[in-house]
Formats: structure tokens, sequence, C-alpha cells
């Protein structure tokens, strides 16, 4: 088993010498965390890229001595040749074997441990080696799945970590794998048109990172189509020991055609029942909330300034990622809800706390957001195109009845045009460029 073993931990650490790629944009979040005691966890939906980060940290580290290469021990246990680590007494002959063949002692050590859920009690392990250990070991762990994580942190490592979530990369990050940067005005405006050519692209095709090197669509198509059903089998139906894997596939598929929209339980539940599945509220709830906690979609709740509070009963779902809502066979693509689903996730990436809010008439803003700095909200609207046609309705949607939402910035995205400021009446609101935003231009 050893001599097995040590050469997995060796094949491993090469790895992290071959890592090379575009910066995420929480690197410098995670990086500027290091060094410190507390456990660094990232969460994400599988395939956004979780490996990649830890391993280009990693080999950051390296380059500026901070550890030596030897002293480095990354296990991901998605590799098959790891199958054998079931338990926390695993995990600690693994280490012991790491400490004793390979790495220098005199020197502080790093073990990253990535999809570590899938190893029984590492909790413990991992508090145990903190505890005994922590001045002269850091821990990085990854993992896919919320649940799999919240209990064991909640439990033994409160207190002990501090949490960073990747998302699929943003439209910025797919330029920059294209070997495409664009710093400024004159930039944008030299390849708009190309631009735009490669946002409707990254639109349709989302952020997956192995997605960018697949030319052909049927080809990209069973390749999400396998991240699905590995999710649905490793993350929900395993994990939650659910019985009917087709139900969890059909939510999947209404959730993601209703990206954008308000969605009930109960209209989800009678859509469950009409494909001939028998299911009751609770257990649609649960589901739903088993779905969630794969990272696959995120579910943000209506606020309403007239009564100050949050309602739950009116959610709105968007998907991790606009390829995976176009890999399902919906009979018409949505591209503006697409449009409003990349808004949302810039939003994530940018740290905000995000709701959706009513206007008068009936009418919903898109987005109500502000981050932990700020002390007010900012008001988002998102179209297609501002034309003479729709004008007033977009507009009038920032005209609110409740609370002191009225003082705070509207922000119109839309995909054509230039920013500049337009008002309709005591309506004041800041037109900007969707591409323009999503660069920090």
């Amino acid at each position: 088993m050893d001599a097995k073993f040590k050469k997995v931990i060796l094949e491993m650490q090469e790895s992290i010498l071959k890592t090379q790629g575009v910066k995420r944009y929480c690197e410098e979040s995670v990086y500027s965390a290091m060094r410190s005691k507390p456990v660094k966890i990232i969460t994400g939906f599988r395939r956004s890229g979780k490996s990649f980060l830890v391993k280009q940290i990693a080999l950051r580290l390296i380059n500026e001595g901070v550890y030596k290469f030897e002293n480095i021990l990354y296990l991901n246990f998605e590799h098959y040749r790891l199958g054998e680590i079931n338990d926390a007494a695993d995990l600690d002959k693994i280490l012991t074997l790491f400490q004793t063949e390979i790495a220098d002692n005199s020197s502080k050590m790093l073990l990253i441990f990535d999809e570590i859920q899938k190893v029984e009690r590492w909790d413990r392990f991992i508090r145990t080696v903190y505890e005994m250990k922590g001045e002269n070991i850091e821990i990085i762990l990854t993992g896919s799945n919320s649940e799999l994580l919240s209990a064991e942190i909640g439990s033994n490592l409160a207190g002990r970590f501090i949490e960073f979530k990747l998302l699929p990369f943003s439209f910025k990050e797919f330029l920059e794998y294209s070997g495409i940067e664009i710093k400024n005005e004159t930039a944008f405006l030299r390849r708009q048109d190309e631009l735009l050519r490669l946002f409707n692209q990254f639109r349709t095709t989302g952020g997956l990172p192995e997605t960018f090197t697949i030319s052909d669509e049927f080809a990209r198509f069973s390749y999400i189509q396998g991240i699905i059903s590995k999710v649905i089998i490793d993350d929900v139906i395993q994990r939650f020991n659910i019985k009917s894997p087709d139900i969890i596939e059909k939510m999947l598929y209404y959730l993601n055609l209703n990206v954008g929209n308000i969605v009930s339980f109960s209209r989800l539940e009678n859509y469950i029942k009409r494909t001939g599945h028998s299911i009751n509220s609770n257990t649609v709830i649960s589901y739903v909330g088993s779905i969630l906690k794969t990272f696959a979609l995120f579910e943000v709740p209506k606020f309403d300034w007239k009564q100050g509070r949050i309602f739950e009963t009116s959610k709105k779902y968007y998907s991790v990622d606009t390829g995976i809502t176009n890999s399902f066979d919906h009979t018409v693509k949505n591209n503006s809800k697409l449009l409003e689903n990349i808004i949302f996730l810039e939003l994530l990436r940018r740290q905000n706390t995000i709701y959706f809010a009513s206007a008068r008439k009936d009418k919903e803003i898109d987005f109500i957001a502000k981050t932990r700095m700020e002390k007010g909200f900012t008001k988002y609207q998102v179209t297609e195109k501002l034309t003479d046609e729709n004008r007033k309705r977009e507009i009038s949607s920032f005209h609110t009845d409740g609370g002191n939402l009225s003082l705070y910035p509207n922000i119109l995205l839309v995909l054509d045009g230039e920013n500049e400021t337009v008002s309709k009446g005591d309506i004041t609101v800041q037109k900007k460029n969707i591409i323009k935003w999503l660069l920090d231009l």
C-alpha cells in the first residue's frame, strides 16, 4: 500500500507544476488568506475549476518560497486511484506516509484535499490535524455539495474555517482564456463587434471551463449532460437516498426552463404530478433543497419594501451556468432570461446579497443588491435593448411605493448602446452597456 500511494502523492505533486491558465476572480481573496491558521474551504459546482484554483495557489506559494515543493500534499479524491481511501483512518495513514517519506519536517506543510466530502469522518481528521499540528500545517479543502460539508463544518470545524465560493468562468475570464484582454474604452470600441459575437456565444455555451475546448455542439451537449447526471446521481440521489431519480431530473428541467420567473412550490408540484408521479408539497420542498445544495441552482427571495420583510413563498431561481440551462430541451430559448442569469451570477461574484422586489402596477425589479461594504441597495433592470416601445415599461419598473427604495441608484443594463443617463418623470436611471459592465469599464 505504501509504495502505491507514495507514487500517487508524487504524481499529484507534479500536477501542481503543470498548472497554467486564467487567474480566477476569487484567487486574490483566497491567496490573501493563506499563511493564516483557519482552514480554507472552496465550494462550488462540479467542474467549475476548484482543482485548478487550489493548484494555482499552491504553485504561487511554491514560487514565492512560502512552501517547499515537497511539503505540499495534494490529493484529489475523485481520482480512481484514491478509491481505497474511505475514512479518517486512511487519511491518517496517507499523512503519515507523506510526512515520513516525502516531506521535509523541518518546514511548514500545506495539505490540499480536493472533494474531501467523499471520505467518511473527514471532518474529525481535519479537526485533529488542525488542533494537534495547526502551527506547522495549513489546510485547504474543496467540495461540490454544501450539505456534504455544512453538517460536518458546523459540528467539528465551527470557528476554524474561511469559506470561498467559486462559480464557473465569468465573461471576462472567458475572454482572457480566449487571449483577449480589454482594459479600456478604446480597446472595447476597437473590438466591439467581436465582443458582441463572443458574448452571444458565451450566453449559449456558458462558463464551465472544459467546454471551451469542445467545438462540436453535440459533444459539448454530451459533456454537460454527463455533469448533470453525475450531480443527480452522486450529489442528490446517493447522498439523500432519494428513490425517484427521474423526479429530480424533471425538477431540474422545470427550474431551468423557468430561470428568472417566480416559481411556487405548488406549481412545481402540479407539474411533477402531470408527468405521472405522485408527490406531496413537503417532498417538493425537500427535493428542491437537495438540488440547491449541489450549487446547480440558486434561490432568490422576494423583498417587500413596504412591509419590510422577505417573502418565503415567492422565489426565483437562477442556474449556475447558462450552458447547463441551454442543455435542456427547451421548446423556445429565452435569451432575455439567459441574459438576466448572467447578470445574477456576476452580482454573486461581486459579493452581493440579492433579492427581487415589486414595483408599481404589478411590475418587478429584476434585482435589488448590496455588498457588505455598502449601506444601501442598488436596483438593476436587465433587457436586450432599450427601444421606444419598451422605454416606458423598463424605466417605470424602478418606480416603487415602499420604504426608501426610491432613494437608491437605478441601473438599467442593456446589450446595445452606450452608457448614459436617462430620465422619465421623477425617475433617473443610469443606462449601462452589459458587456462594458461585465468588463468593469
